[in-house]
């Protein structure tokens, strides 16, 4: 019994039965991979089962709302492309949404007398050229002749104002590639992690379990799938864990533990689809599963229907300004004419 020497006290040393604590963490690791395989297997029968058969079904049950969703979105793409078209030209030299839309429609109609700079900022809308100058400067370089036209085209005239609306464009700065570069470690430690647990040259001789997960880090490294990763690491349990101190086999389980409450966060998500379990139903639960789905595609065939609306409502204002911008025209050239 170690002596003080100081104080002249004794201290006893207390041992510590290291094997009952590893066990019992062992134990919990194991009780994790089984919760973790239970996960995974309702997420696999959800993607392989479930949801394919719930996808046909909808395509039998609602294919009258289907359609009526295809043709409103057609039908918004178009619309979408011509307002796109008109700010387009208003941001690249026209600067009059009333002129624009004048000269979209005399380009659309495939018009012969189509002045030159209308041409070229038809060009630039066509290509994707609108980030190459900005809203303001668009009538820098071009020659007086082509600034007059522009002028007779009414750019001062308050019916017609230029369009702000920018395209966003997300830049690639230091912050989004420091995040990948965190990517990038993450699931090369992640892989060298499972390396110490199965690898046939580090591990010995594997069980097929084991030699399965191995094949299947292998594949998730080459496709750099972090997931797939954690999820390995997650299911080793007591693969290779005689090599592991005890406070590595702790924050191995709260590890795997961390992996299980992202399986279910994500199995809450799946909970809230209306595929989820779709083939355990009942007749009477798929028909209360049929009114809550045809609800669904109602809701947002009338927020298209919405927005359809308020873009026709949009180049109906649009095609106002640009019928009184006409009318001043071929006043001004009936003046010009008379020699007023």
């Amino acid at each position: 019994m170690p002596t003080d020497t100081d104080t002249g006290t004794h201290t006893a040393l207390l041992v510590v039965d290291n094997d009952a604590i590893r066990r019992q963490v062992e134990s919990e690791l194991l009780a994790i991979r089984e919760a973790i395989e239970g996960c995974e297997r309702k997420i696999v029968r959800h993607e392989n089962l479930d949801l394919p058969a719930f996808r046909q079904w909808v395509a039998v049950q609602c294919c009258d709302l289907l359609n009526e969703r295809r043709l409103i979105e057609e039908k918004l793409q178009s619309l979408r492309g011509r307002l796109s078209a008109i700010q387009g030209l208003a941001r690249n030299g026209i600067q009059n949404v009333a002129a624009a839309f004048f000269w979209f429609h005399q380009i659309e109609q495939e018009r012969g007398a189509i002045p030159p700079y209308v041409r070229r900022a038809w060009e630039e809308v066509v290509v994707g050229g609108p980030e190459k100058k900005g809203i303001h400067g668009a009538g820098a370089g071009q020659s007086d002749r082509e600034r007059d036209n522009q002028e007779e085209d009414g750019l001062a005239d308050g019916d017609g104002e230029a369009v702000n609306e920018v395209s966003e464009m997300s830049l690639e700065g230091p912050e989004s590639r420091s995040g990948e570069q965190v990517e990038v470690s993450r699931y090369k430690s992640l892989y060298r992690r499972i390396a110490l647990l199965l690898h046939p040259d580090l591990a010995g001789v594997l069980t097929n379990r084991e030699l399965e997960l191995w094949y299947q880090t292998q594949r998730a490294y080459e496709q750099k799938d972090v997931a797939a990763l954690e999820t390995i690491l997650a299911r080793c349990d007591r693969v290779g864990t005689n090599i592991l101190s005890l406070s590595e086999l702790r924050a191995f389980a709260r590890q795997a533990n961390a992996r299980l409450a992202t399986l279910r966060q994500s199995i809450d998500g799946f909970a809230r689809l209306s595929s989820w379990r779709f083939l355990l139903l009942s007749s009477s639960e798929v028909k209360v599963r049929l009114r809550s789905v045809r609800r669904e595609l109602e809701g947002v065939i009338r927020g298209l229907m919405r927005e359809a609306a308020m873009m026709e409502n949009e180049l109906t204002r649009i095609e106002a300004q640009a019928e009184r911008w006409m009318r001043r025209r071929k006043g001004e050239g009936k003046q010009l004419a008379l020699g007023f």
